[in-house]
């Protein structure tokens, strides 16, 4: 880990006494980012430190956090050897306006920079841990912007990369990062701060439904993991005992992730593809905060980042996104179980939905709801018709439903919530990587379309198929997480802001 060096104190008080910092000459590598272990040594001389003048005896000073606004450099951090440790806040001010411009363009090669607060204060709320997030390569062995560009060359040799399997890590491995789990957590590089004051005041909900491949399932939550969000794992009542021992050991390093206390035997086409949901739902209600619920499977990866997720569900404003169809229906499912509950019209859609608190509170504690669920056990696919249902007979008055036509399409009402090439219907692309089932399992070959894509989460990846693919989309989000914190790239909502399930909802 590289640090910062400051003059060794008796402790952190005699260091607030005015003119005890003389100088300041830093270098930006020093800075540490302790989640990524960010080194900018490139841009600015190797000794810089900060000083005071007087003494020779030096320790050192950790910097985990730091920030840059109004011309001003904020760094948090503490002494090492302080017990407890210390939580120090060091202010620099007066620094050119371009100083992050150029920070991105790696352009600066020295700095000189004045001391201008003369003391060294404790953190306060106030100050917000913003992190300079390095660019990550998560694909060692080929190049993920070419690939993404289509480039013929590079997804040949993608491809006889991929000839031989994946290993994944050792779930022995997970077992001893998640001793020490402040360790695991670096070691893994999860993103432990909110990163934005937007994004910590909107935090969302999530279920995952998984049941096998754990490095699989883990990296879709370090993808998608803020301190602010709330997370439901519902593990399979099949999935073998090592799988669940070790991810309830991932899970019970953070606070806001949690295993369900009910694990059901999820069976296609049955109740059981709905019941983990309701599950979650219950035991995710307990949080007051969380304003939007979306559930995943352990086989997708997000699309957006967690920032612009943010700022589509706030244009969204309630929306509630759900796949629904009456072309495409089909009555012999429900027609042997009589007329459903409250006027209710059966409709088709998808099990993934993306709503907000008030709908699942009808869900929950509405009795037409729950008569209506215990209607969908007696029909056939039931994960295909509860939801959807629900979400497109306005007259039920649930906030967020949509008033107009139950079609989903390409143009006026598409499906955001999930990203599936179906191959037909509305859901109609080209598969380059292969169909099972029909829908297309994502390969190298669809990385170009994927990132072009504007719905939320991507379906469907496989662990043992073209794992590039995963490596490639990892790295996509996280370097979009960084241009986005840092500026340098601005994501446009309009199209968003315009849907007809937005203007045309239930309020």
């Amino acid at each position: 880990m590289h640090d910062l060096k400051t003059m060794k104190l008796e402790n952190a008080k005699r260091c607030c006494s005015k003119g005890s910092l003389a100088c300041c000459v830093i270098s930006v590598c020093a800075m540490v980012y302790v989640l990524q272990y960010y080194d900018l040594q490139k841009l600015l001389p190797a000794n810089g430190r900060i000083s005071i003048t007087n003494t020779s005896h030096y320790t050192r000073f950790i910097a985990k956090y730091f920030n840059y606004e109004n011309e001003s450099l904020n760094i948090q951090g503490s002494f090492e050897d302080d017990t407890p440790q210390s939580k120090i806040l060091l202010s620099i001010a007066n620094l050119p306006s371009d100083f992050l411009k150029r920070l991105r363009g790696n352009k600066y090669a020295h700095s000189t920079l004045q001391e201008t607060s003369n003391r060294v204060t404790p953190s306060s709320n106030k100050f917000v841990n913003k992190w300079l997030l390095p660019p990550r390569k998560s694909a060692t062995m080929i190049n993920c912007p070419l690939l993404f560009t289509g480039d013929p060359a590079e997804q040949k040799r993608a491809k006889e990369l991929m000839s031989s399997p994946k290993p994944a890590l050792p779930l022995m491995a997970y077992t001893e990062m998640t001793k020490d789990c402040d360790l695991f957590k670096r070691k893994r590089h999860y993103i432990t701060n909110p990163l934005t004051r937007e994004e910590e005041d909107f935090p969302i909900a999530y279920s995952l439904v998984v049941f096998k491949e754990l490095e699989q399932t883990e990296r879709l939550l370090r993808a998608i993991y803020r301190p602010q969000n709330f997370y439901c794992i519902h593990i399979d009542s099949k999935a073998e005992e090592e799988f669940r021992d070790t991810l309830t050991g991932i899970a019970d390093c953070f606070e806001n992730v949690f295993i369900t206390n009910t694990s059901v035997d999820v069976r296609w086409g049955t109740y059981t593809i709905v019941e983990p949901e309701i599950v979650c739902m219950k035991e995710l209600w307990k949080y007051k905060t969380w304003k939007y619920f979306i559930n995943l499977t352990g086989q997708e990866f997000p699309l957006r980042t967690n920032a612009e997720l943010v700022r589509i569900l706030k244009v969204y404003n309630g929306t509630n996104d759900l796949e629904g169809t009456v072309k495409r229906a089909n009555p012999g499912r429900w027609e042997k179980v009589g007329d459903p509950p409250g006027g209710i019209r059966p409709l088709k859609g998808s099990v993934h939905i993306t709503v907000n608190r008030g709908f699942v509170d009808y869900v929950l504690h509405n009795q037409t709801a729950i008569d209506f669920l215990n209607w969908t056990r007696g029909i056939d696919f039931p994960d295909e018709c509860f939801f959807t249902s629900l979400n497109h007979n306005p007259h039920l008055g649930i906030p967020g439903t949509y008033k107009g036509e139950p079609e989903t399409s390409t143009d006026v009402k598409p499906f955001l919530t999930r990203f599936k090439n179906w191959g037909n219907g509305p859901f109609d692309w080209p598969c380059h990587g292969k169909r099972v089932r029909m829908i297309c399992i994502f390969g190298v070959g669809d990385l170009p379309l994927l990132a072009q894509r504007p719905e939320f989460f991507l379906n469907k990846l496989y662990w043992d198929f073209e794992p590039f693919t995963l490596d490639c989309m990892e790295e996509l989000v996280y370097n979009r997480t960084r241009e986005g914190y840092l500026q340098i790239t601005k994501f446009d909502t309009s199209f968003y802001e315009n849907l007809d399930i937005v203007i045309n909802r239930v309020l």
